[in-house]
């Protein structure tokens, strides 16, 4: 039995199962170079001097071993099995049974619609996008996430690592030719610690930062989206966003393996997880390769078509030369904060999460940097990386009402976000210094209420510096609206 055929049942490539994964990571368990030096993706619509599928380098290791630039097979070949690429010499263990992961990054279902139905000049934007968006991922997950582990037992420590050895493979089209476009970052199973060391990475980290670098993924191609073509987002399916004006027939008739997948079910009468395994691959066709983005786009228009569908709605591109969507990017959908930080399984909050959940709560997007950012005014970083990362309670994490009737939503611009966040604990420490846990009033001072004459004057001194400081907050962050705990009149 070949590497695939092993392989098979333990990990996908370029497809899904019944809900495809934005970011799938498999463990490669022979070293398979030559499968993805193989299957150089033709079907991208990129210039002649520009990049046109080729395997290439990726990673900070990867620079400072000098692998830069395409992929020399030989070179691949001999990091996969854990050596370095000039000399051979082993760099981790030879007893190690896993070469590498695949990190596969999946656009989601109306992106790739945009990429095979809006035209070649947005096809190619959507791919630098996209090629854009897995940078600010793999960046995440080189500083987060990808990790080495000393030791074992109660001395066992987990420590950074200069980053990945890795290449990347982006594709436009999955086995059944719809439009599916997205990158395998093929990352050698070694890493050089901060202690110096070469060894095997500790794919613990990889789990655990996942949803993370998903998150990142998915919300660094949004706002690449919205600035370079002016598309808009509208909620999808759970926490995910979609493109608007991307209809949900379209995202349908191209999400044909999936479709094939759940017929299969259906006939054998299957609903775990090992049933929807043996379907994909019992559904899996043989890749077609050397088609041209021409050819692919004709016939993509051909079945769009044929469900009457005309194609890209034309106000998809509304925001187009204004330099963003809709107005979506410059606050964050609280509730979808707090609903991603609900499903963490301790119930405890990590870094992680958070980054994860402002992917998620900006639905117009945001860029890998800015998420750092504003992560960082909340829990900065520490030397704990990896799945060693600090615990948090929610609280710390999650404004509560009072905060956002006070100041409205958190903005996703970091500047503004540390405005916002300034003002906020101007509020909490007001109210930690005269007990006002139980009220929802921002100060504690309702509309038509308690007059603030009747406070004692120490309260009342305090009430109108703290007043002060939220009006500032909020005529910076563009929010001069006055408030009812702004405005008393003693009526």
């Amino acid at each position: 039995m070949d590497w695939l055929q092993q392989s098979c049942a333990a990990w996908r490539t370029d497809e899904g199962t019944l809900e495809w994964p934005v970011l799938g990571i498999h463990r490669l368990t022979s070293g398979g170079a030559d499968y993805y030096l193989n299957d150089l993706a033709q079907e991208l619509p990129l210039a002649a001097d520009q990049w046109k599928g080729r395997a290439e380098w990726t990673g900070q290791a990867a620079f400072r071993l000098g692998l830069v630039g395409p992929v020399v097979p030989e070179q691949l070949r001999l990091v996969l099995d854990g050596r370095e690429p000039g000399a051979g010499r082993r760099l981790r263990s030879e007893r190690a049974t896993n070469f590498g992961f695949d990190l596969t990054f999946s656009a989601p279902k109306s992106v790739s619609v945009l990429y095979g139905l809006g035209g070649e000049e947005v096809a190619r934007q959507v791919v630098r996008s996209h090629r854009e968006a897995v940078l600010g991922a793999v960046a995440y997950l080189e500083t987060h996430g990808v990790t080495a582990q000393r030791r074992s037992g109660d001395e066992r420590a987990v420590l950074g690592t200069t980053g990945m050895v890795a290449t990347s493979f982006t594709h436009g089209v999955n086995r059944n030719l719809d439009p599916h476009l997205h990158t395998h970052v093929v990352m050698a199973n070694m890493v050089h610690g901060v202690d110096g060391r070469w060894s095997s990475v500790d794919q613990r980290g990889l789990w655990a930062h996942r949803e993370a670098a998903r998150s990142v993924y998915e919300a660094h191609l949004r706002a690449d989206l919205s600035s370079t073509l002016g598309v808009s987002w509208e909620s999808g399916r759970g926490l995910s966003a979609e493109v608007s004006g991307v209809s949900p027939v379209l995202r349908g008739e191209f999400s044909s393996r999936s479709a094939d997948i759940r017929l299969q079910l259906s006939q054998w009468g299957a609903h775990s997880k090992r049933g929807a395994d043996l379907a994909w691959a019992v559904t899996r066709p043989a890749k077609t390769t050397g088609l041209s983005f021409n050819d692919l786009k004709k016939d993509w228009e051909r079945r769009a078509d044929a469900v009457g569908e005309a194609g890209i709605a034309p106000d998809t591109f509304r925001g187009r030369g204004r330099g963003a969507g809709d107005g979506q990017a410059t606050t964050l959908n609280e509730y979808r904060f707090s609903a991603s930080l609900s499903t963490t399984s301790d119930g405890a909050v990590r870094r992680r999460d958070v980054i994860a959940g402002l992917g998620v709560a900006a639905v117009g997007g945001a860029t890998a940097p800015a998420l750092e950012r504003m992560t960082d005014l909340w829990i900065p970083p520490s030397r704990h990386v990896g799945v060693a990362e600090e615990v948090h309670a929610p609280r710390k994490v999650v404004p509560s009402r009072h905060l956002i009737a006070a100041l409205g939503p958190r903005p996703v611009d970091p500047k503004h976000h540390e405005v916002w966040r300034d003002g906020a604990r101007a509020i909490e420490d007001y109210r930690q210094r005269w007990g006002l846990r139980g009220s929802e009033e921002p100060l504690g001072v309702a509309a038509g209420g308690q007059s603030l004459s009747s406070l004692p004057a120490p309260r009342l001194a305090d009430h109108v510096r703290t007043t002060r400081t939220i009006e500032i907050a909020r005529q910076r962050l563009g929010r001069t609206e006055p408030r009812a705990m702004e405005i008393d009149r003693g009526r």
